[in-house]
């Protein structure tokens, strides 16, 4: 069945177009936004302006267009503080009813914050803990817990950058004074809040809105990072943060919208938003934030699931959202399964087993394993080059559960596992801090010289052992018969991970029963 979902926001009103399928997955059709600022300039007096009024119908009949044109059967929507506060919510609902025929659901805060819980839910790596989602919109900030086993917490409070900014900002650029006040009232209102979700409680803190996405994207150009070709898994950090409000209280609206990653739309409201992203991060102590693509939007489709079809589970394949996505992409590019994950195993066994040398942990070994199922899905494009048209991939796709900087380093992965080596002119290369290339370096020599062990698809080589000493690596690697092959064309990619270890990788061949020690 195709549904629309529309979301109502302060700021910015949200269509989503999805196909809810038979097992319960859904599949988006059209996403569209419209700026249409509905609490500008009213929200002090509970009312819809007249201009914002007008902006509303147009965006409205614009989606209903949009809706009836892709065949939707149903529309949903939940309009949120800008409405439900306004003495003239309950006419400005009529007149949609009227003259676009969209019957508006107006939503409480609790609800809101259980809408975007449900949108979100299923791509939250909660491996850290509870995940503690932020949604700041233009009128009203939802903050909710959640864990593998539900929704822990979920608050609305009155914290909107358009409601700040309309009572706040007077002065351009923003002013110290304005910028402690802002910083004061949202203090006060998260006080309370502090002892019920416990910062010692969040293990991730997630943002969904539209303005953390901006403030980190910003954040992620400015650290000389590679940015995706969406706004999902992007850090943000505090000390990035700081940097920013910095600016913001130096340079106009007009510089402003200069700075890189910059939406110009959001040229009146960004100041404001930053300081309660500041005053989260604070209250709750933490470090940094991962955007999330997903929305209320999403939490009304999935809400109709649960509603109208209860036996559908969606995304029951796989739970964690990190598997799902490798999984998935695997199957949308067509990926060799069997030779993916053979290559992952004997990735996994050079790893272990050169661990004294390189010291990586846990997340490295992990980003090798996915790295290591990916490596071929640049075969949808072409054989040619298709370690370039893999790193491509990962950088246009949406791996929900893995951060913007996890995904760079699984592109770059991805790009140097075959003969090429990575240069100071790659832009990609260039993107990655020095910390960064020392790990991709270990791991990309690592997965080319397993994926060199598996040259012909065939499982030739069954297992290996590394041997280890202050002079040399040896992979040992074990073959009933054949493996001629693998060898050699193994014997040639060892140079990138004899260079990251410092020490000269050789690759030997065995026969007979391989040894317990091998993996």
């Amino acid at each position: 069945m195709r549904i629309a979902a529309i979301d109502m926001g302060t700021n910015s009103f949200h269509l989503m177009v999805a196909d809810v399928l038979a097992d319960g997955s859904v599949q988006t059709v059209e996403k569209a936004r419209a700026q249409v600022m509905l609490g500008s300039g009213g929200m002090a007096q509970h009312r819809i302006t007249p201009e914002a009024w007008s902006r509303g119908l147009e965006a409205l009949a614009r989606f209903a267009e949009t809706a009836e044109h892709l065949g939707a059967e149903e529309i949903h929507t939940a309009a949120t503080s800008a409405v439900r506060e306004a003495r003239n919510g309950p006419e400005f609902c009529r007149a949609v009813k009227a003259e676009t025929g969209i019957h508006v659901r107006v939503v409480t805060g609790p609800d809101e914050a259980r809408l975007i819980w449900l949108g979100a839910r299923a791509d939250l790596d909660v491996s850290r803990g509870p995940v503690l989602l932020f949604d700041l919109g233009g009128g009203s900030t939802e903050l909710i817990l959640g864990s593998a086993e539900g929704l822990l917490e979920a608050r609305s409070l009155p914290i909107g950058h358009i409601r700040l900014a309309d009572r706040f900002q007077r002065s351009d650029p923003m002013g110290t004074d304005e910028r402690r006040a802002i910083r004061r009232h949202v203090r006060t209102l998260l006080a309370p809040l502090v002892p019920v979700i416990r910062p010692e409680r969040v293990g991730t803190l997630v943002g969904t809105s539209g303005t953390i996405r901006c403030l980190a994207r910003m954040a992620t150009l400015a650290r000389g990072e590679e940015v995706p070709a969406h706004d999902h898994g992007l850090v943000l950090r505090r000390p990035d943060l700081e940097t920013l409000l910095e600016q913001f209280e130096r340079l106009t609206r007009d510089a402003i919208v200069q700075l890189p990653g910059m939406d110009a739309k959001r040229r009146d409201t960004l100041p404001a938003g930053a300081v309660v992203v500041r005053e989260v991060m604070r209250a709750f102590e933490v470090d940094s934030l991962v955007t999330s693509e997903r929305s209320l939007r999403d939490g009304l489709v999935v809400d109709w699931i649960e509603h109208h079809r209860p036996e559908l589970l969606v995304d029951a394949r796989v739970h964690d959202p990190r598997e799902r996505s490798i999984r998935v992409s695997m199957e949308r590019f067509g990926v060799d399964v069997a030779h993916a994950e053979h290559v992952a195993h004997l990735s996994l066994a050079v790893f272990d087993g050169t661990a004294p040398a390189h010291r990586l942990g846990a997340h490295e070994r992990e980003l090798l394993r996915a790295a290591a199922l990916l490596h071929d899905i640049g075969h949808h494009i072409s054989p040619k080059s298709h370690h370039k048209h893999g790193h491509y991939l990962l950088q246009h796709i949406r791996m929900w559960g893995f951060t913007a900087p996890e995904v760079a380093m699984l592109a770059t992965l991805v790009r140097y596992h075959t003969r090429s080596m990575p240069k100071p002119t790659h832009p990609e290369w260039k993107a990655l801090s020095g910390e960064d290339q020392a790990r991709a370096r270990v791991l990309a020599g690592i997965l080319r010289l397993a994926d060199a062990l598996d040259r012909g698809h065939a499982h030739a080589v069954d297992g290996l052992r590394v041997e280890l000493d202050d002079d040399e690596v040896r992979v040992v690697a074990h073959a009933d018969e054949g493996g001629d092959l693998e060898r050699w064309s193994a014997r040639e990619r060892t140079e990138l991970l004899a260079r990251a270890l410092g020490i000269p990788v050789a690759v030997q061949l065995e026969r007979g029963t391989p040894s317990q020690d091998e993996t």
